[in-house]
């Protein structure tokens, strides 16, 4: 019988994850639905149709043109009735400048690129820490219960004890008192509960339940030490990466402005048919064309210090960030140890606890405790225990926080490909 009912509590608590929500489902759902990234993935469109743009500059231009309707010439006496022309034009050399500014082009979608990596990223994150929030609010919500649970079995005891004159009615009230301080905070946690659920639903786009608390982040830990998670950082991080692209976009940006000054090289075909009053006449030209514009009104000094600007701009964009990245990790490297300190100490104290009440319920038969020692002991498990609770999810949220500003949350958690730097 005994094995029959394991089995069957066993499949209900199956059936109840079966449907729950999993860590993993959640990041997917999350970045499918937020508006974030839609409008990430619109920027990066919108750079990828500037590559495109860009190098159309490697192509010729061929243009057509029709004209109809006459146009009178006086001294030659000729009426021109309209026109034809096909005229196939193209730069083809500007000292490197052509190249850069594809180049530039490139560089910057790739920019994009990253960013929308790291937005899907971003999303993820969120969707993970809500998804943490609701665990622990319902891991608070169960110690709070069970502590219910042990005070209303203690005061059907002391109901027992008093019926028999063991015990007085002001024990029984003091228990009642616990009971109702429990009640109050188990309401309290239950609006926690939700208020966490719906904040995951806002950004998923749908109800949530269960959520899986089988997930493998859960037990992950943080390796090594904070230089080495910084060392990593710069290299895989992808805000770093994104920004070191639009640095080296400004770079060849910049080169493509200052070849301006100097002369480039097109060429002209065209072929144009008039049709004159005379009869209709040909015309077929081809011509190289060397072109330098020596005086602008120093536009184009202007336009090179403007990019200029923002490539230091951009330089200490990417210093700003290496900092931010290096505080995050240092505050996350010290919340991880002091959350650890604190969890291994929180459950030595729960587990002392535990016997604790055990001894004081033996004692307690003898007359040697009294009520007020097993509702402290109690209380004092009670709180090693959501002490325990805060520590665990604190050190789980300080591992997130790594594992993102090191570029690689996506393959910790095995999430789809599209999502893993978009490779």
């Amino acid at each position: 019988m005994i094995l029959l009912g394991l089995l069957v509590y066993l499949l209900e608590v199956g059936n109840a994850y079966a449907d729950s929500l999993t860590l993993q489902k959640v990041c997917v759902l999350a970045v499918e639905n937020h508006p974030l990234v839609e409008s990430s993935l619109a920027t990066l469109e919108e750079g990828q149709a500037n590559y495109g743009i860009a190098k159309s500059a490697y192509y010729p231009r061929l243009d057509v043109k029709s004209q109809i309707g006459p146009s009178r010439n006086e001294q030659q006496k000729t009426t021109d009735m309209g026109e034809n022309s096909v005229t196939l034009s193209q730069k083809i050399f500007q000292f490197g400048g052509i190249r850069s500014g594809v180049k530039s082009s490139e560089l910057k979608m790739e920019s994009s690129r990253l960013k929308y990596a790291r937005t899907n990223e971003d999303v993820a994150s969120l969707a993970i820490s809500s998804f943490l929030a609701i665990l622990q609010a319902q891991a608070t919500l169960d110690a709070y219960i069970k502590a219910q649970t042990f005070y209303l079995q203690l005061k059907d005891n002391f109901i027992e004890r008093y019926k028999a004159g063991v015990s007085s009615k002001a024990d029984a009230q003091k228990i009642e008192v616990s009971i109702k301080t429990t009640e109050a905070l188990i309401v309290v946690q239950r609006e926690q509960l939700a208020t966490t659920k719906l904040f995951l639903a806002n950004i998923i786009g749908r109800d949530v339940d269960e959520v899986d608390p089988s997930a493998e982040l859960l037990t992950a830990k943080i390796e090594g030490d904070a230089e080495d998670a910084y060392k990593r950082a710069l290299e895989d991080s992808l805000p770093i990466r994104a920004i070191q692209a639009e640095i080296k976009a400004q770079e060849e940006s910049i080169y493509s402005k200052q070849t301006e000054y100097l002369p480039n090289v097109s060429y002209e075909i065209s072929a144009k048919e008039e049709n004159l009053s005379g009869g209709p006449e040909q015309t077929y030209t081809g011509q190289l064309t060397v072109s330098w514009n020596l005086f602008n009104g120093f536009s184009t000094d202007e336009t090179v210090n403007k990019e200029k600007a923002m490539l230091r701009r951009l330089r200490a964009s990417r210093k700003m960030a290496e900092l931010d990245i290096k505080n995050i990790l240092d505050e996350a490297f010290n919340t991880y140890s002091a959350a650890e300190k604190e969890h291994v100490l929180a459950r030595e104290a729960y587990d002392t606890s535990v016997e604790l009440i055990s001894l004081y319920l033996s004692e307690f038969d003898l007359g040697i405790r009294t009520l007020l020692d097993l509702v402290s002991a109690r209380e004092g498990q009670t709180s090693a225990a959501v002490r325990e609770v805060n520590s665990r999810f604190s050190k789980n949220r300080a591992v997130v926080n790594v594992i993102l500003e090191e570029g690689r949350l996506a393959k910790v958690l095995n999430l789809p490909k599209r999502m893993q730097d978009l490779e």
